[in-house]
């Protein structure tokens, strides 16, 4: 199964730049242990795995720039006013059509690559319409998502995403079970 990873880079981090005027207050070119946020999540898809393709929905110029530098393909986001869903459309829009899509966010750094190529290759395996990691009862992000669910993706509105996809359907959803730590989503400054 084609699977098109969906790096969703397009945020305003609100709740960072009022906290901080690191980088400009824009969290992912913020340093973490030394290199930008962003990069983390891009090392985390480097390189993708088999019958992957990686886009990354962004405005930045310096993310673009990385993405392409490693052969993924920018997506321009939308301004960040109305939310994640704004951005997870972007990102499906551009996709392959008869692929699976697969998104990511970029303020996780400690999600290793192993995990997500665990994770689409056990999506991909399971036969399931929905993907998502979780650490026991904490949900988080990477989700995935069949091609016949594009539909419902496109139809998101506001600053859930796809979470609402998954309600009710926990039979419909392979699940890996992940170490909490990985799940660590960094919101205001570090360090």
């Amino acid at each position: 199964m084609e699977v098109d990873i969906i790096l969703l880079a397009g945020g305003g981090s609100r709740r960072f730049a009022r906290a901080s005027s690191e980088a400009g207050g824009r969290k992912l070119l913020a340093l973490w242990r030394g290199k930008p946020l962003f990069h983390w999540a891009l090392d985390a898809v480097s390189p993708p795995p088999p019958h992957c393709r990686v886009l990354v929905v962004t405005r930045e110029r310096e993310i673009i720039a990385e993405a392409c530098r490693r052969g993924f393909l920018p997506v321009e986001a939308p301004p960040p006013d109305e939310g994640i869903a704004a951005s997870a459309r972007a990102g499906a829009a551009a996709a392959r059509e008869g692929a699976a899509l697969c998104f990511f966010v970029c303020d996780q750094p400690e999600f290793p690559r192993e995990l997500f190529t665990r994770f689409v290759e056990g999506f991909c395996s399971s036969g399931l319409p929905l993907g998502r990691v979780r650490a026991g009862d904490r949900m988080g992000s990477p989700t995935a998502f069949r091609p016949e669910l594009r539909g419902e993706l496109m139809a998101l509105r506001g600053d859930e995403g796809g979470r609402a996809l998954f309600r009710g359907r926990e039979g419909e959803t392979f699940f890996l079970e992940i170490p909490e730590e990985c799940l660590e989503d960094l919101d205001m400054p570090w360090g």
